[in-house]
C-alpha cells in the first residue's frame, strides 16, 4: 500500500498550521485558559485543512531556505492578526476597569484564573459578558471568517510591515477610544454624583459626606450598569466586525 503525498499541498498545510496556531493561542475568544490546550491546536488543524487547498501552489517553494522564511512570515501575519482582534476585544474589559477605577472598586483587585492575572470587578464582568456575546451573537464565526478570507489578501508566503505596523497603532487608538465610549455613560453619571455630594457637603457642613459618598457611588455604578448592559451587545458587534475588517487588512 503507497500513499501518496502532495508536497505542495503539505508545505501550504504547516504554513497554514503556523499562522492559525498563533492567531488562535493569542486572539480572543479563543486565548482563554479555559479551553485545553488540545482543543485549541484541533480548531488551529482544522482551521489548516479546510484552507490549504486554496493556497495557491505556484506561490509556494520546496527549498528549504524560502520554507524556513515563509514559516516566520506566517508567525508574524499570525501575531499582527490576533493582537489585532485583542486589542479590539480589550476595550470592553478596559471600559470595566475604568469604571471601576471611578468607583473605586479598583481596591478590591480579583485574581483572575483564566488569564493568570489580577483583574477588577467590572472588568472581569464586562471581559465575561463580552466573551458571552461573542458566541451568542455568532460572533466567534465571523472571526474565523475573517482569518480564511486574510489567506485571499495576505498570501502564505508574503506580508506587508508597514501595511501591518500602521494597522496595529491605528487599532491601539481605536482601543482608548471604543474603552471611553463604552465607560463614557457610567463615568459621567458618577460624576454628577460626586458633584451632588459636593454641594451637599457645602450646604451641610455637618453631614459626614465622606460615610456616604462610597454607597452612592456604589448604587449609582450598580443601577448605570444595569441600564447599560443592553448597549454593550451592538458595541461587541462593531468591534467584531472591525476586527475582522483589520484581520483582511493586515
Amino acid at each position: 500500500m503507497q500513499i501518496t503525498l502532495d508536497a505542495a499541498l503539505a508545505i501550504a498545510f504547516v504554513l497554514v498550521l503556523v499562522r492559525a496556531t498563533v492567531f488562535v493561542f493569542i486572539a480572543p475568544p479563543f486565548n482563554t485558559s479555559g479551553l485545553p490546550v488540545a482543543v485549541k491546536a484541533g480548531l488551529a488543524a482544522t482551521m489548516a485543512l479546510a484552507i490549504a487547498p486554496s493556497v495557491p501552489a505556484t506561490s509556494l517553494s520546496l527549498d528549504a531556505g524560502p520554507f524556513f522564511g515563509a514559516l516566520i512570515t506566517q508567525a508574524f501575519v499570525g501575531l499582527a492578526m490576533a493582537l489585532t482582534m485583542l486589542l479590539l476585544l480589550s476595550a470592553v474589559q478596559s471600559a470595566g476597569a475604568v469604571i471601576d477605577i471611578f468607583a473605586g472598586f479598583s481596591l478590591a483587585a480579583i485574581y483572575d484564573p483564566l488569564s493568570g492575572n489580577t483583574t477588577s470587578v467590572f472588568g472581569r464582568f464586562y471581559q465575561l459578558l463580552a466573551t458571552t456575546l461573542i458566541f451568542a451573537t455568532n460572533g466567534h464565526i465571523l472571526i474565523i471568517r475573517g482569518f480564511v478570507e486574510s489567506f485571499r489578501v495576505v498570501p502564505a508566503t508574503t506580508y506587508d510591515p508597514a501595511a501591518m505596523a500602521h494597522l496595529l497603532t491605528l487599532n491601539f487608538s481605536r482601543l482608548f477610544v471604543a474603552s471611553l465610549e463604552i465607560a463614557g455613560p457610567v463615568i459621567a453619571c458618577l460624576f454628577i454624583a460626586e458633584l451632588a455630594m459636593g454641594l451637599l457637603a457645602r450646604a451641610a457642613p455637618s453631614l459626614n459626606v465622606f460615610a456616604l459618598a462610597f454607597p452612592v457611588r456604589v448604587g449609582v455604578t450598580l443601577l448605570v450598569v444595569a441600564l447599560a448592559v443592553p448597549l454593550i451587545a451592538p458595541a461587541v458587534t462593531n468591534l467584531i466586525t472591525e476586527g475582522a475588517r483589520a484581520m483582511v487588512g493586515v
